[in-house]
């Protein structure tokens, strides 16, 4: 099965300290404000620099870069804990999630049950020119469904418009593509390919072709790794991306590796 067993908990890691950043900040915002306000909190309100205190314009701005420090701290915070509730809510399926084909083939099935009810409500409309009597709508619901359709142009009057069934086609078949590309790397043997100067390695256990250097390898490599879609990991002390079989094949380009059959 694709995907790495510790999805969820690196999922729940990655909100936890996205959350704890925007504490962070929020904090800092916090002291930041209060330090303006006690370099001047002694001052009245539109005091003058009075002789022998010339520290007063300086304390004006100190308080006056405080509050500035405060409100970038604040935005900060603002934008790290935009970041957590948008992982949070995020429902997309990863190819790191173990259950990803489970998940799209539920997704899949309920789109084409959805297109395949779309389509009977518009055949029933072409043959009766109502849709009074499609055995999933009231007579109240189908009167509004008539209304509805009777405000479009003729040629275009239908319940379901077909932009709608092309656009839902065009998920349906994106989601096979994609349930097959996955199947592809499940059925990816684990592989430890040496080339001149290092080994690639497709790591099954955390769902990564990995590219494993003898050495840090030059500008150019780096530049090359980058474009191909390859990230720097300390972690792994590799570069590395989400596990493919093309992911595979462009690790062995970048690395020169030709394949025995070649």
């Amino acid at each position: 099965m694709p995907g790495r067993k510790d999805y969820e908990v690196r999922r729940q890691a990655r909100i936890d300290r996205l959350e704890a950043r925007a504490e962070k900040e929020a904090g800092q915002a916090t002291a930041e404000l209060k330090r303006s306000h006690d370099l001047v909190k002694d001052i009245p309100f539109g005091q003058p620099n009075i002789v022998g205190r010339p520290q007063l314009p300086r304390l004006r701005e100190r308080s006056a870069a405080a509050m500035d420090r405060a409100l970038v701290h604040d935005q900060k915070a603002a934008h790290y804990a935009n970041r957590a509730e948008a992982a949070a809510n995020n429902h997309a399926i990863s190819g790191d999630d173990p259950n990803a084909l489970d998940k799209l083939a539920a997704k899949l099935r309920a789109l084409e049950a959805a297109q395949e009810r779309d389509k009977a409500r518009n055949a029933y409309y072409r043959k009766h020119k109502t849709m009074k009597g499609f055995p999933e709508l009231s007579d109240t619901e189908a009167a509004r469904v008539d209304a509805e359709i009777m405000t479009m142009p003729e040629r275009l009057r239908r319940p379901v418009p077909a932009w709608c069934l092309s656009n839902r086609n065009a998920e349906i078949n994106r989601l096979k593509k994609r349930m097959e590309a996955l199947r592809a790397v499940d059925e990816m043997e684990c592989v430890s390919i040496e080339f001149e100067g290092g080994r690639i390695v497709t790591n099954e256990e955390i769902n990564r072709v990995q590219i494993i250097f003898d050495e840090k390898p030059d500008d150019d490599v780096r530049a090359r790794l980058k474009s191909y879609g390859f990230r720097w990991a300390p972690s792994e002390g590799a570069w590395q991306t989400q596990r493919s079989p093309a992911a595979l094949l462009r690790a062995k380009y970048i690395c020169g590796v030709k394949d025995t059959d070649d």
